[in-house]
């Protein structure tokens, strides 16, 4: 985490989950939710990596193959049993590959909207089940500035995370009915220093080395994944009680 003020967020007693927590903007969120006070669970389908990520922040690993509706339900039974809550939900785990519109097989579709969107739609279903019960709660879901426009080597990709967007927004409306406070946003990230971005790189190496590439998508530098978890934190936290049903783009002003 970047830092914030001492005392300025405090999620203690909050609990939280983060797919995807074993590296990249997981691994960084958790990082900052446990460093604020929250009791983080890091759900990973690495479980080793989760683990390893566990002991250096604190916090509780899980493995967690986000498309197995079978692992999602005895995910909510474990939570209700060790916790008997869920206060903040972050649906990080994704996944990036190749492919354009026209092209002769859909495997890559599927794989790509099966981990992307039903991942994320089931994160939220398992939170708001949660959050329901308390009347409250904070969901940020990881979308990509990739779906902002076409993108012509990473079309599924794009559109999975477009996805996400209308989804979170989707769900922002159904947090606040009968009188709940529940947020739902998403956040935008621009080519942040992830593994996600060595695939990225590879898939651009046609256009030339990876310095090329981040020309490409970026003003000036790469972003850092403690940049995006501190805006993750910011929206987990009664500090954006007033931030629901939103897009926030996190990329340097790259798609200005």
């Amino acid at each position: 985490m970047g830092g914030t003020p001492e005392g300025w967020i405090d999620l203690t007693d909050k609990v939280a989950a983060v797919t995807g927590a074993a590296g990249g903007i997981g691994k960084a969120a958790a990082a900052a939710l446990a460093g604020a006070g929250a009791s983080v669970i890091l759900l990973d389908r690495d479980l080793a990596g989760a683990q390893a990520a566990a002991e250096q922040i604190g916090g509780t690993a899980r493995a967690l193959d986000v498309t197995s509706e079978d692992e999602w339900a005895s995910l909510g039974d474990w939570i209700e049993a060790q916790f008997g809550r869920l206060d903040i939900m972050i649906n990080c785990a994704g996944i990036a590959l190749k492919d354009s519109v026209g092209d002769e097989s859909l495997d890559n579709y599927r794989t790509i909207f099966d981990i992307n969107v039903e991942g994320v739609l089931s994160g939220m279903a398992l939170a708001l089940k949660f959050m329901r019960k308390t009347g409250r709660g904070a969901i940020v879901n990881i979308s990509s500035t990739g779906s902002l426009k076409g993108n012509t080597l990473m079309a599924s990709y794009a559109a999975s995370k477009a996805a996400v967007a209308h989804y979170s927004r989707s769900a922002a409306l159904e947090g606040v009915r009968d009188g709940n406070d529940i947020r739902v946003n998403a956040i935008h990230p621009g080519l942040i220093e992830t593994p996600m971005a060595s695939v990225v790189y590879d898939i651009y190496s046609h256009v030339g080395p990876p310095d090329v590439t981040r020309d490409q998508f970026t003003t000036d530098r790469v972003g850092r994944v403690e940049e995006v978890a501190d805006l993750i934190l910011f929206l987990s936290s009664d500090r954006a009680s007033y931030i629901s049903g939103t897009s926030v783009v996190i990329d340097r002003a790259a798609n200005a």
